[in-house]
């Protein structure tokens, strides 16, 4: 029987990640194995990332391991709608912020372990980092719904509410500019088969990469078409938006102001 997602990333050694200096090691699962031709080898900081950028010397699909892996946020267990993803983005900014706060390192492990359980980028404590302004634009039309529907007005609890009640994964959970498929990464495998086994009373939006996911059609599953998947839009007009407003529609909110 192979372990959960969350057992699956419990036999990385997250403590020692914890306690790394940023830079200092490389974050990579010991199951997966990665071609040093797909690694970036010469970055390991925001300094090195500047000067290799000047360089050019910057492959799009290459991964950044000196980046803590980002496999998942949100409730894997109990969030009732599921994002399914590529693999996280790149930019300068993952390196400062790593390097510059440990902080936000510690709540990245946190998620790992998950200790922190709703969606960190939804927490507009990090509205300076990349995560944020990705996932918080992504949700932005939807969440201002949510907030005239049930918050009186109030995006803030709007957004706290969506952290509690969205998860996502990554089918690649190492950072890059561009996905590439790694079919054989033994965390690919992990994230498919969470997938595959979510219950069919959780909505799950299959926004990116969806072939490779390889999940079986099913009820709860909503997978976007290829036209769809190039922006990975969650707008009011997209089925993955809609999909999250019919959640809140069948079950009411908790946390209402």
């Amino acid at each position: 029987m192979r372990p959960s997602l969350l057992d699956f990333w419990n036999q990385a050694p997250l403590e020692d990640w914890g306690k790394a200096p940023a830079g200092a090691m490389r974050f990579q699962h010991p199951d997966d194995t990665i071609s040093e031709s797909h690694i970036q080898l010469d970055v390991s900081s925001y300094e090195t990332f500047v000067s290799a950028l000047e360089r050019g010397n910057m492959p799009r699909s290459n991964f950044h391991l000196h980046l803590l892996p980002q496999p998942y946020f949100g409730d894997l267990e109990d969030a009732e709608i599921l994002i399914l993803l590529a693999n996280p983005g790149l930019s300068a900014s993952d390196y400062f912020a790593e390097e510059t706060c440990p902080e936000y390192r510690d709540e990245l492990i946190g998620s790992l372990r998950q200790e922190k359980r709703s969606h960190m980028f939804l927490d507009p404590k990090w509205a300076w980092t990349s995560g944020f302004s990705w996932w918080e634009r992504k949700f932005r039309s939807v969440a201002q719904c949510i907030a005239t529907e049930h918050f009186d007005g109030h995006y803030g609890n709007a957004l706290a509410d969506l952290a509690r009640r969205v998860a996502s994964v990554e089918l690649v959970p190492y950072h890059s500019f561009n996905f590439r498929s790694q079919n054989q990464l033994a965390s690919v495998q992990a994230a498919r088969d969470f997938a595959s086994t979510v219950a069919s009373d959780r909505k799950v939006i299959v926004t990116r990469s969806v072939t490779a996911w390889e999940l079986p059609e099913a009820d709860n599953f909503i997978k976007y078409k290829p036209e769809e998947a190039r922006s990975a839009s969650l707008g009011l007009e997209t089925c993955g938006g809609k999909a999250i407003l019919e959640v809140y529609e069948n079950r009411p909110c908790i946390h209402t102001s």
